[in-house]
């Protein structure tokens, strides 16, 4: 897409001077204003002899974003907050008339500067099984809240973000640790970007909760990004010790762009990727569910998204939950990156609810709508996850979700699930009645 091109120039102005006059039957007449201009973040134009003030009218496209009456012939429009490709109607008035209205065409810039994500309002794994879920309110934290129990290979923090301007960031996370050193890797896009290095110990929080900074140096296409935050395995899930996520801070280094640039990219990005790694595993052992994260990394020459896969689902609601803030309420199309073992008969089954599903109860699922994917297509998981051609539509509601992906019946012996992700895609918006 083309950037549009607007000539800072006014729209052709009479030819007669800026005058007050009077008519033949004696009524006032107050002159065009001219002469307009912005330059460093202010508008400004002549003054129309005769004006007691100005009408001034700004439109965002069709949209009337600000409008008043002022003394002024300069307006400080950065502090009005108005962004993109704007066109301002101003008119003078006087001695209860008002004069012709003028128009004039300007590119109002933004500016990249700090970008705060809440930890907690970027957390998929939620904490399902865990007796403290992994969103921890806390008044000392920032915003009143934090995400700690990140305590499985691959769990952590998943952004999307629309960037303005491609290029190298600072990107500063604020943790608690009591186990220094600890670190977080961080992947962009799908790809392992850099890791953080927390060295502080502050101790893991209550009531002297104090948050240091951790900084690294991330690169960002123009456009939407995803951005990942989360516990390694390289070895085990020990490996990187433990930490505690608050917030992050994005540093934009003042750049500034043009908000109407980044409308090609969409409300929201085309499809949500949701890591299974991401979200809260669903296991049953002796009949109990537990949060034990069956991961499985990256190995062998094969690449799994984000560099890990979920596995060893085998038995009834086994599977994983996630936890998402839909920014609407809509219905999205579900598709799964997934894997088999064995032979056996796979047909996985996505529930949506507003409230998490206490994980001791076999009747869990039993009051929620269903909806069951065919059998599953045989797949090596090991080697290399496929997508599956089959959807399924779920409602979410605007806000917080759960989404289960869980198994209906348990496998025969073999038989095994492995998940890499889901993808959602929007499809349309519903309007409440």
């Amino acid at each position: 897409m083309k950037k549009k091109i607007f000539a800072l120039a006014l729209c052709a102005a009479i030819a007669a001077p800026a005058l007050a006059a009077c008519t033949n039957d004696n009524k006032v007449t107050l002159g065009k204003t001219d002469n307009f201009a912005y330059e460093d973040g202010v508008l400004s134009y002549d003054e129309v002899a005769g004006a007691e003030g100005y009408e001034v009218i700004f439109k965002h496209g069709d949209e009337i974003v600000y409008e008043d009456r002022i003394e002024d012939t300069a307006i400080d429009v950065e502090s009005l907050g108005l962004g993109g490709n704007i066109v301002v109607s101003v008119s003078a008035y006087g001695s209860g008339v008002t004069g012709e209205s003028a128009e004039y065409a300007f590119i109002a810039l933004s500016t990249f500067g700090e970008v705060i994500f809440e930890a907690e309002d970027n957390l998929a794994n939620f904490g399902t099984g865990k007796s403290q879920s992994n969103f921890r309110n806390n008044p000392l934290a920032h915003k009143g809240a934090y995400v700690g129990g990140i305590d499985d290979a691959g769990q952590g923090v998943y952004i999307n973000y629309l960037c303005p301007i491609a290029g190298e960031y600072d990107f500063t996370a604020y943790y608690t640790t009591d186990m220094e050193p600890a670190h977080n890797d961080v992947w962009i896009n799908g790809e392992f970007a850099t890791k953080f290095d927390f060295t502080e110990k502050t101790g893991w929080g209550g009531d002297t909760y104090d948050a240091m900074p951790a900084t690294v140096r991330i690169t960002l296409e123009k456009g939407w990004n995803t951005i990942c935050v989360m516990k390694n395995g390289d070895a085990s899930d020990n490996y990187g010790s433990f930490t505690e996520l608050d917030y992050f801070v994005l540093d934009g280094g003042g750049a500034k762009y043009n908000v109407d640039d980044l409308v090609e990219y969409g409300d929201r990005p085309e499809k949500y990727i949701l890591e299974a790694e991401m979200g809260s595993p669903r296991n049953i052992s002796d009949g109990v569910m537990g949060c034990k994260n069956p991961c499985i990394q990256s190995h062998d020459g094969y690449t799994f998204s984000n560099g890990f896969l979920m596995g060893d689902i085998k038995n009834k609601y086994e599977g994983v939950e996630w936890h998402f803030n839909s920014p609407v309420k809509a219905k999205y199309r579900v598709r799964l990156c997934y894997g088999t073992e064995g032979s056996a008969t796979i047909m996985p089954t996505f529930i949506v609810t507003q409230s998490e599903v206490r994980p001791l109860r076999e009747a869990d699922f039993d009051d929620y709508e269903q909806k069951t994917m065919s059998a599953l297509p045989f797949s090596t998981a090991a080697e290399r996850p496929i997508v599956s051609n089959e959807t399924v539509e779920i409602t979410l509601e605007q806000g917080k979700n759960f989404i289960y992906c869980v198994l209906m019946s348990d496998l025969p012996d073999g038989g095994e699930l492995l998940i890499d992700y889901i993808e959602l895609t929007f499809v349309e918006e519903i309007e409440e009645a």
